[in-house]
């Protein structure tokens, strides 16, 4: 025995002309209409609960590919903290409160509230210029950057090194590349309301040793690679 299909219920809508109730039959506009609504709904259901499981390598390891940001950020501030701790290592800055943990910590916490990156080579050159690594100067160690000192006095205090390192960051990448890049500052290194970091003749002392240290740090790393090379064969 066969059992009857029992089809839905029509719609009924009320005819004014007719003052009675009648089936609603939509036209082929509206069914074009109602079935792209309802695709755009199906798809909207599926990005939005099903998450791609898409698998890359990084560092040779297999991780989501949503990570890979995360990943290349950890690893990039990792080569930060390398690269600032060899310059700091010399000799000459034995006495230095400056660290490339500290420098990386401070560069993260910018890079998070303002998406600007400040290169570690203008960092280590600034402390540089400014205190020699937070040994000379007014309060190098806590404001190894003279963050509010000016020739009349000083305007800004810090409670300890890495405040002062972290006020330098902040600044720089708020007010200084924002709006201007490395190049902009190396020929003028001023604000974003043109105000000047320091006094005259401070960009090309500030862009020879910037290249210098980055050329210092590159040949470096150049030769402990080769060296781990040789250790290897």
């Amino acid at each position: 025995m066969k059992i009857p299909f029992k089809k839905t219920p029509p719609l009924y809508i009320y005819d004014e002309l007719k003052m009675e109730y009648t089936p609603f039959k939509p036209s082929n506009k509206m069914k074009v209409i109602l079935g792209i609504v309802t695709f755009l709904w199906i798809v909207f259901v599926i990005a939005f609960f099903i998450k791609p499981t898409t698998k890359v390598f990084v560092n040779n390891e297999t991780v989501l590919k949503e990570q890979v940001s995360e990943y290349y950020l950890d690893s990039l501030f990792n080569d930060y903290r390398k690269r600032a701790d060899l310059y700091l290592q010399r000799d000459l800055w034995e006495e230095t409160p400056l660290t490339g943990e500290m420098l990386a910590f401070c560069a993260r916490n910018a890079y998070d509230s303002t998406g600007i990156l400040l290169p570690v080579e203008l960092a280590l050159t600034q402390a540089q210029i400014e205190s020699s690594m937070g040994l000379k100067g007014r309060s190098p160690k806590n404001n190894p950057y003279n963050v509010g000192e000016y020739d009349s006095g000083t305007v800004m205090w810090f409670n300890s090194t890495i405040e002062g390192v972290q006020a330098y960051y902040y600044l720089i990448c708020t007010q200084y590349l924002s709006c201007r890049n490395l190049n902009d500052l190396f020929i003028e290194f001023k604000n974003c309301d043109g105000y000047r970091y320091a006094t005259s003749n401070y960009e090309p002392v500030i862009r020879d040793q910037y290249n210098y240290i980055k050329e210092w740090i590159d040949g470096k790393l150049l030769k402990n690679k080769e060296k781990k090379k040789r250790i290897l064969e």
